[in-house]
């Protein structure tokens, strides 16, 4: 009996530990995140054009967007990291902008993040002083143990409505805006990442049919069928009507 005791105290011991080690992992890494997205926008600013390139994952994949009166997106380190770079060296020297960043929603399984907050910009010893409020997207990747930015999405105010801070505190506004990062990644071509927010979209609102649509051509994108199948058919529970799903399914359904 007192040696069946001990077992079960160790075992006990022993998966308290694993969460623990878990929970501090976890914080590491917020906090690694953190850091990244905070040098990569403080090189950009001084004109740092190693700082800078150094906080981003050089692959085919990565991307910038900016959402404001239209929208601009470019795929591809090679496509916009090389030219960034020539612009930061020619225009050296530091912008005067300053910067901080709050409000940060972070999901990370580890190996990869989506990370959404507020950013604020400002000019305060400028003669002409000027504030801009942004709402931020990135997605990292952790390589060789280090995290790198792969995507970044700005949303500026036009884009967000008249209250840019609903963002934070209405929950169907929060919705709206992890669909919106979702099909803005599957437009980017980044179906792995748009899948990742789109789950976090389904964890935080399971009752939302829109959250399973996003998923559902996400996956379909990836080639997953099955679960492109499964997640339409979750849309059909919550929304028997939605043509657009009904139309996907059987779509999807006649590909077997």
């Amino acid at each position: 009996m007192f040696q069946k005791s001990l077992l079960s105290l160790f075992c006990l011991a022993l998966v308290f530990g694993t969460v623990q080690q878990a929970k501090a992992q976890s914080a590491a890494d917020k906090s690694a995140i953190m850091d990244v997205i905070h040098a990569e926008t403080a090189a950009f600013y001084k004109r740092d054009a190693k700082a800078w390139q150094d906080t981003w994952l050089h692959d085919e994949q990565a991307s910038r967007t900016i959402v404001v009166n239209g929208y601009s997106a470019t795929v591809g380190w090679k496509n916009f990291g090389p030219q960034m770079i020539k612009n930061l060296k020619e225009n050296s020297g530091p912008s005067g902008v300053k910067f901080t960043d709050e409000n940060f929603m972070i999901h990370s399984d580890g190996m990869m993040a989506w990370v959404e907050f507020d950013q604020t910009l400002s000019t305060p010893e400028a003669d002409q002083q000027y504030k801009q409020l942004t709402r931020e997207h990135r997605v990292l990747v952790k390589k060789n143990d280090k995290w790198k930015i792969l995507s970044q999405i700005t949303h500026f105010p036009a884009t967000l409505g008249s209250n840019p801070g609903t963002l934070t505190t209405n929950s169907e506004a929060l919705e709206n805006s992890l669909y919106s990062t979702g099909y803005d990644l599957l437009e980017a071509g980044m179906v792995e990442a748009a899948i990742e927010v789109f789950k976090v979209n389904a964890d935080l609102y399971p009752n939302s049919w829109n959250v399973y649509e996003g998923l559902g051509e996400a996956y379909a994108k990836s080639g997953n069928k099955e679960m492109a199948i499964a997640n339409y058919e979750k849309l059909l529970r919550l929304d028997p009507a939605n043509e657009n799903g009904k139309t996907a399914l059987e779509r999807l359904k006649d590909q077997e």
